[in-house]
């Protein structure tokens, strides 16, 4: 299956279960796996036959900030959604990293990682 990737799309956001989350902005960093047929696009050099990155981070971004979650698990939740919807996408892989998740450890960042198909949606 063909896919476009969107790597480290950084968000602010204020996404997180304690108060001071919830108070400012925090950047989140996400990666976009599209899974859908790109031979069409190839052929034809034309716009019209894929989706435009454009759009797709546009609609990533609005459904990634259109509420406060508490957990970043639901607000990639919300993004597979969204473009599953909007899109016609045969399946998602979503990343979303917290690097600045305050938690007493050395290491670089947090991750989650969710797929999604287009008929989990049905």
């Amino acid at each position: 299956m063909d896919s476009i990737r969107i790597k480290n799309l950084r968000i602010p956001a204020r996404h997180g279960v304690y108060e001071f989350e919830k108070e400012k902005d925090g950047t989140f960093e996400l990666d976009l796996e599209l899974y859908l047929p790109l031979l069409k696009a190839g052929k034809s050099d034309r716009l019209e036959d894929t989706i435009n990155y454009e759009d797709i981070i546009s609609t990533a971004t609005k459904a990634f900030t259109d509420k406060h979650y508490a957990l970043v698990e639901a607000a990639a939740d919300s993004v597979c959604d969204r473009l599953l919807t909007e899109f016609d996408i045969d399946k998602i892989t979503i990343r979303v990293r917290k690097p600045h998740a305050l938690i007493d450890a050395d290491f670089d960042t947090v991750e989650i990682e969710l797929n999604r198909k287009n008929e989990d949606k049905k």
